[in-house]
């Protein structure tokens, strides 16, 4: 850990960590800050992180933090950095973000059916392959693992919890799957409606190492069919096997999972048999070719090649005990050619031939396997033959009982009972119930025989059907899991509303027991699934039956029309939300994954969960002469301008126009009708990065972006109305147009879920290129890769595009507001116009040229809540303040001041012509909510003559004054240190706050 005694100090304002504190600096690490600011870095990993950013390939000079800084992901928050072009590195962690997180037991589903609480999986996480959705093709899939994270929560913990019961606890921005996309936890209300995964598999349990198959049981299967070493064929299989790692196989073998759902398959819809004079192995599959499809991918993770699907008609005759019967049907089949394939299933316990015409039992083996890995020999068996999830017609709040058939030709009967009974066996251990085993005559065979089909009949108890449907389910069948998952939320509202009425019934009797009156018990125990009639069934005639659901709890049929609307067969049902209830005690870690599908989600307890700037405006009124409109302005502003997390705003964009968002920024808004030529003159960089691609964004981060143009979002974004009430620089506040107790507006956003989804993708892709480069981190959230490799330059495209969403956001906001002013102030005040003063990035990395060791040279320079500060005559300074230098905002926090500076020719020379960007966090969110509520913080500010609007009262606290550094002496430290001059002060007259 840093120590002041490990600091030098250059002057009053500056300190440095001198390159010799650690090997592996590459250049010292420079702080601004006074003595009150530098206690603060102390306080959490500001400084280590700051240490760390001074190791990355191609740093220059030095990297600093401004007065404002906090810890952050990877490089500290206030944080700078630049690198040398084209040798240096370009890092998605030094622009900006955020991490959204889980606690530590929420269950996370594992592709082969297990769940293993999140915190668990810190060890074990790189071999991880989880259970999530594809979204376009409204299926399930699977993903890997590209990073694990585990940090104190910085913002507020929610339990959330659904009317089915389910509950998981989250970080106010994890984002959930939704209707309208994915929605952060904060702004899901009571009644929203959210996609569940409800199957829950079984606990991890490790396998053993114990042997199940070895070469000699393979040498004896071999030669019991007929095939020896002439012709080398024995010892052939053996190698093949053994260069596929299958022999020996353990019960920790890594193919075991996918052998045992190819056996469960072909103990159904498959055969094995042995061909030609040599004896080849053939192994066939038959079923959907959606679902054969997943058998051939699970074929190829054992290690052998399928072939492809193939498809003819099938001409059939049947004669059954009853009658005749002839069809013809489409048939798809695939199969696996090879001795080796085939000796090892049939090795593993699997029949040769015609399964009707011999005996065999369930494997023995398999009764020692963990119960996730028995769970996937069953579920790949119930996939090709146990019935589908049916309701009753008539009853259709109840379910048939589940069946599992097969056929015996006479005299391998016993047999057949024997397997049934040893599926049964397994089930019990996943509290599965067996009801019969029921056998009748079926049909004529060919030879004269009959057949006989045996039933194995499960319990359609609601117990049984939860434990069958959710804890086994089905494999291999895209149709049955999917009603399958249906079923289980089913019952499980049905179980929640059933415990509902009989809490009521309970209570009515006891009620009406003690002496209260009928009229009392019915005015409050009735509700959406309690009616009277029900409570007075319950007083006066008592109950010769146990509760069931009332007439108005939905049949089955209707809840699948209700639950699975736009899902497809994806596995996922909508779920409305029963409460979302803040934990203020919360006090332990918080966890998530960075995943590789480009859909980013996975599934815990059944959820399927996955920039900024400023700009100041100026009026050409008094503040004096609005006063009187101000609660109405603000709160015409508050109504104009959508605002919270996940919001929707009312500009819609096609896939076109989105992508000329993220080419255009401002300019795109401008040409769109929001906001005048002039905005873009006093942008940076007029309101467009160059560079962006928006093939470089991926679908998800322009879903999340496409509904939010226009909005403000939550956190530290606000809109605030000022007065002018200090100017220090007459000359300079003239050019910006500044005067004393003038008016203006301050508008503090950024580039919304489409920045946090851009940054979120390029942590996880640079990943692999930190290894592929040769990259050593001292912390694997400095995730980066060279500037001019192909995994750099594409970050950079993607990056530009996400400056570009937020200042074309920015700019429809100012429309917004100039709109509300235009409603409250026409007639009634004189030049209520707003025109822009000034616009500037906060979270950004950009290519500049800077002096370093006297020399110039091309950067690239990464700014992390931090604001570019340039001089007088630089080029890049629009031309109407060029002859005294790049306005710089610095917005304070709710009651507290806000600063106009200047940049200086010292910035340039120190710190890469940047400064700080605000007031900087003291206090987490968590801390804030604990210790301020939000309505007496908004009473407070009132009361100061501050009208407050805000969405959310918990919003509110975590943006209280107490949260932030002194933004005077931050800004103080700044104009002391030459970084920027003081050019005025602005005092909020009203905020308003997502």
């Amino acid at each position: 850990m840093v120590t002041k005694q490990d600091l030098r100090r250059i002057t009053d304002y500056l300190y440095e960590i001198p390159k010799s504190y650690r090997p592996d600096m590459r250049v010292p690490a420079r702080i601004y800050a006074d003595e009150e600011l530098l206690e603060a870095t102390f306080r959490d990993r500001t400084l280590e992180q700051l240490v760390n950013t001074a190791t990355l390939p191609g740093v220059v000079k030095y990297t600093l933090v401004m007065p404002d800084a906090h810890q952050g992901y990877g490089p500290p928050i206030g944080g700078v950095i630049a690198t040398r072009y084209p040798d240096g590195i370009i890092s998605p962690g030094a622009v900006g973000y955020d991490i959204n997180c889980l606690s530590g037991d929420a269950l996370i589903l594992h592709k082969h059916g297990y769940r293993l609480p999140i915190a668990e999986m810190e060890s074990r996480w790189q071999e991880a392959e989880l259970c999530c959705q594809d979204f376009g093709a409204e299926r399930e899939a699977t993903t890997g693992v590209v990073r694990y994270l585990k940090i104190r929560p910085h913002n507020t913990v929610y339990r959330i919890t659904t009317e089915a019961g389910d509950e998981i606890v989250a970080t106010a921005d994890h984002p959930f799957w939704t209707p309208d996309g994915m929605v952060e936890a904060e702004a899901l209300r009571v009644g929203d409606q959210v996609a569940m995964y409800p199957f829950e598999g079984v606990p991890y349990e490790e396998p053993s190492d114990e042997v199940i198959l070895d070469e000699e049981n393979i040498k004896e299967l071999l030669l019991s069919l007929g095939k020896n070493s002439r012709g080398h064929g024995l010892e052939q299989v053996i190698a093949h096997l053994k260069k596929r790692n299958l022999l020996p196989l353990r019960y920790n073998s890594p193919q075991l999972p996918y052998l045992l759902k190819v056996m469960g398959y072909l103990f159904g819809d498959g055969t094995i048999y042995f061909q030609n004079r040599r004896g080849q192995g053939a192994t066939w599959f038959y079923g959907k070719p959606e679902d054969l499809e997943e058998i051939r991918k699970d074929i190829a993770a054992i290690g052998f090649t399928p072939s492809q699907v193939y498809t003819r008609k099938r001409e059939h005759k049947i004669t059954t005990t009853y009658a005749d019967y002839e069809f013809t049907h489409v048939e798809h089949s695939f199969k696996v050619t090879g001795s080796s394939f085939a000796a090892l299933l049939v090795a593993l316990g699997i029949p040769v031939g015609n399964k009707a015409t011999q005996d065999y039992e369930v494997p023995t083996w398999l009764f020692k396997a963990p119960l996730w890995q028995k769970r996937l020999f069953l579920a790949a068996l119930f996939g090709a033959e146990l019935s589908t999830p049916k309701a009753y017609k008539g009853r259709n709040y109840n379910f048939y009982c589940p069946t599992l058939s097969l056929n015996k030709h006479e005299g391998f009967v016993e047999s057949g009972r024997a397997f049934l009974e040893g599926i049964a066996r397994v089930l019990a251990e996943f509290g599965v119930e067996t009801k019969k085993i029921s056998r009748r005559r079926e049909q004529r065979n060919k030879d004269g025989t009959l057949s006989h089909r045996l039933r194995l009949v499960l319990s359609s108890t609601p117990e049984s059907l939860l434990n069958l449907w959710g804890r086994v389910g089905f494999e291999y069948n895209r149709e049955r899991r999917a009603l399958a998952n249906a079923a289980v939320q089913y019952l499980k509202r049905k179980q929640a509303v059933i415990e509902i009425r009989e809490r009521a019934a309970e209570m009515a009797v006891a009620g009406h027991a003690e002496g209260i009156a009928p009229s009392q018990i019915y005015s409050e125990l009735t509700g959406p699934y309690v009616n009277r009639r029900f409570l007075e069934r319950s007083i006066y005639e008592g109950r010769e039956t146990s509760v069931r659901v009332g007439g108005d709890f939905p049949t089955f049929d209707e809840y699948l029309e209700e639950a699975t609307w736009g899902l497809g067969q994806s596995g996922m049902v909508w779920e409305r939300i029963a409460s979302i209830e803040p934990i203020f005690d919360f006090d332990g870690y918080v966890y998530d994954f960075t995943v590789s599908h480009s859909d980013h989600n996975f599934i815990a307890n059944g959820f399927v969960v996955s920039n900024c700037g400023v700009r100041l405006l100026l009026s050409e009124l008094y503040a004096e002469e609005v006063k009187p409109y101000i609660s109405d302005l603000i709160t015409a502003i508050f109504r104009t301008v959508p605002s919270g997390v996940g919001k929707k705003g009312a500009i819609k964009l096609s896939d076109a126009q989105m992508d000329e968002v993220l080419r255009e920024g401002a300019r795109w808004a401008v040409k769109h009708g929001y906001g005048i030529g002039e905005d873009l003159e006093r942008l940076e960089e007029g309101g467009c990065i160059a560079g962006a691609d928006p093939e470089a964004v991926s679908r998800r981060a322009k879903e999340r972006g496409r509904a939010q143009l226009g909005t403000l979002g939550a956190g530290n974004h606000f809109v605030e109305v000022e007065e002018v009430t200090e100017v220090y620089d007459e000359e300079v506040a003239k050019t910006f147009g500044l005067f004393k107790g003038q008016l203006a507006v301050q508008i503090h956003t950024g580039s919304r879920g489409l920045g946090h989804q851009v940054c979120t993708d390029y942590v996880k892709a640079l990943q692999s290129a930190v290894a592929k480069y040769g990259i050593k981190l001292p912390d694997k959230e400095l995730v980066c890769a060279p500037i001019d490799s192909p995994e750099g330059r594409r970050y950079f495209s993607a990056m530009a595009c996400a400056a570009n969403y937020g200042f074309a956001n920015r700019q429809c906001i100012t429309h917004f507001v100039r709109r509300a002013f235009e409603r409250v102030l026409a007639g009634k005040v004189k030049d209520w116009e707003l025109h822009l003063l000034y616009g500037v990035a906060h979270n950004i990395a950009k290519f500049e040229t800077h002096t370093v060791n006297g020399e110039q040279m091309k950067l690239c320079v990464h700014r992390k809540g931090a604001t570019r500060a340039f001089p007088a005559g630089h080029p890049d300074v629009p031309q109407c303040y060029r002859h005294v230098g790049q306005p710089v905002l610095i917005p304070g926090d709710m009651g507290t001041a806000s600063y106009v500076l200047v940049g200086t020719q010292k910035a340039m020379e120190e710190s890469f012509g940047t400064t700080c960007h605000g007031a900087g966090r003291l206090m987490s969110r968590k801390a804030a909510k604990r210790k301020i509520r939000g309505s007496e913080l908004r009473d407070r500010l009132e009361a100061q003559g501050i009208r407050v609007r805000a969405g959310s009262m918990a919003g509110l606290a975590e943006e209280a004054p107490e949260a932030y550094k002194d933004v005077d002496r931050v800004v103080e430290v700044v104009h002391r240190a030459g970084l920027a001059r003081k050019v005025a002060r602005l005092q909020p007259l009203a905020v308003m706050k997502g």
